[in-house]
C-alpha cells in the first residue's frame, strides 16, 4: 500500500511540528474513547491495572494518529479536493479501511483479551473503533484545512512574486525604449549645431555625455530621488542654452526639503524637456517657458504651446511610454492635457520614507 501512495505522492507538505500536541492529546483521546463507549469496566481492575490500561489506550491513540498522519502526508496534492474531490475522498477512506479500522480493532482486541474485560456494553469494541474513526476524520479535516490554507497562501505569494517579476521586466523593457528616444532627440540638437559650425558644439558634446551617463546609471532602477532628476533637467537646460542661445527659460518651484524625500521614475523630466523643445518653437526674443512645480505628491510640468513652422520628428514613444512607466513604478499613470496656450503634464511621485525604495 505504501508503494502505491509513493508513486502518486506530491511534494512534501510544509513541516508540521505537532509531536508534543499529539503526545499530550493522545492520552485524552484514548480515555475518552474507552469511557464513552463502555469498553472498560473499572470495577474489574486494580489501580495498577487501570494505570496500565490507560497507558495502553494512550499508546493506541498515538499509534493510530501517527500511522494515519504518515499515510496522509504521502497522499497526492491537496488541490485534489478542488480538482478531483471524489478521488481524494476515496483515498482518505481507503486509509481508514485498510489501516485505521484493522489497527484499532487489533490493538483494542489484544487489550480486551489480556485484561479479560468484556466492557460495560454489548458492542463496546466496534463502538470504540467507530469512535476512533470519527476522531481520525476530524483530525484529518484539521490537517486538510491547515494545508489548504498554506497552499492558498503559497500560491498567493507565488502569484505576487510572478506579478512583481512581470512588472520589473516590463519596466526594464520600457526603460530600454527611453534610451534611444532620448539619444535621438539630442543627436538632432547636435546635428543642428554641427550644421551651423557652432563653437558650442564641443561643450554640447561634453554636457550630452554627462546626461547620457546619468541615463546609463539609472538602468535597473524603477525610481530615483527627485534631486537627481532636477540635476539632469538642469543639464538639459544648459544644452538648450547652447543650442537656442537663450531661447528657453526653465522655472523650478520645488522646495529643497522635498527633492531628497520624493522619488520619480528616471529620465522623466529630461524626456519632457526634450519633448517640449521638439514640438515648440524656441526664440531668444520670446523664450519658450517650461515650468516645474510641486503640488502635494505630484510634480506638474508645463510648457507654452508655440508650434514650430516645420514638422517635428517623433518616434511615438514619448508620452505613452512615460504614462506606462509611471503606472508601473508608482501605481498611478502620468497624465497630460493641452490647453489653448499651454501643455501640462502631471507626474505622480512616491515618498521615500513611506513608500518604495528607489532601488526596488
Amino acid at each position: 500500500m505504501n508503494e502505491g501512495f509513493a508513486d502518486r505522492a506530491a511534494p512534501a507538505p510544509p513541516d508540521v511540528h505537532d509531536f508534543w500536541p499529539r503526545l499530550l492529546v493522545s492520552p485524552v483521546l484514548g480515555a475518552l474513547v474507552v469511557n464513552l463507549t463502555g469498553l472498560i469496566d473499572h470495577s474489574r481492575h486494580s489501580g495498577r491495572a487501570l494505570v496500565a490500561s490507560y497507558l495502553w489506550f494512550a499508546m493506541v491513540a498515538f499509534l493510530i494518529w501517527e500511522g494515519n498522519r504518515r499515510l496522509y502526508f504521502r497522499l497526492p496534492r491537496r488541490e485534489d479536493w478542488l480538482l478531483r474531490p471524489w478521488n481524494r475522498l476515496g483515498l482518505l477512506l481507503a486509509v481508514i479501511v485498510l489501516y485505521t479500522i484493522p489497527a484499532a480493532t487489533g490493538l483494542l482486541w489484544l487489550w480486551r483479551e489480556a485484561a479479560a474485560d468484556p466492557g460495560t456494553r454489548q458492542y463496546a469494541l466496534p463502538t470504540a473503533v467507530g469512535a476512533i474513526v470519527a476522531f481520525v476524520i476530524a483530525i484529518t479535516h484539521v490537517y486538510e484545512t491547515v494545508f489548504l490554507l498554506h497552499d492558498w497562501e503559497s500560491d498567493r505569494l507565488r502569484s505576487a512574486r510572478m506579478e512583481q517579476a512581470r512588472l520589473e521586466t516590463e519596466l526594464e523593457s520600457l526603460g530600454r525604449e527611453v534610451d534611444p528616444h532620448f539619444l535621438f532627440n539630442n543627436l538632432n540638437a547636435l546635428a543642428h549645431l554641427v550644421d551651423q559650425r557652432s563653437d558650442a558644439a564641443a561643450g554640447f558634446i561634453n554636457t550630452l555625455s554627462a546626461t547620457y551617463r546619468y541615463v546609463l546609471g539609472c538602468r535597473g532602477q524603477a525610481l530615483v530621488p527627485l534631486a537627481d532628476e532636477l540635476a539632469a533637467l538642469e543639464r538639459h537646460r544648459i544644452l538648450a542654452d547652447i543650442r537656442y542661445a537663450g531661447g528657453v527659460r526653465l522655472d523650478i518651484d520645488v522646495g529643497a526639503a522635498d527633492v531628497n524625500t520624493l522619488l520619480i521614475p528616471p529620465v522623466s523630466l529630461p524626456e519632457l524637456f526634450q519633448n517640449a523643445l521638439k514640438h515648440n518653437a524656441a526664440d531668444p526674443r520670446e523664450p519658450l517657458c517650461i515650468r516645474v512645480r510641486l503640488e502635494r505628491t505630484s510634480l506638474v510640468v508645463e510648457n507654452d504651446l508655440r508650434p514650430g513652422t516645420g514638422p517635428a520628428r517623433s518616434t511615438g514613444l514619448g508620452l505613452i511610454n512615460l504614462r506606462e512607466r509611471f503606472h508601473i513604478a508608482t501605481g498611478r499613470p502620468a497624465t497630460w492635457q493641452a490647453g489653448p496656450d499651454r501643455f501640462v503634464v502631471t507626474l505622480p511621485l512616491i515618498t521615500r520614507s513611506t513608500d518604495r525604495d528607489p532601488s526596488a
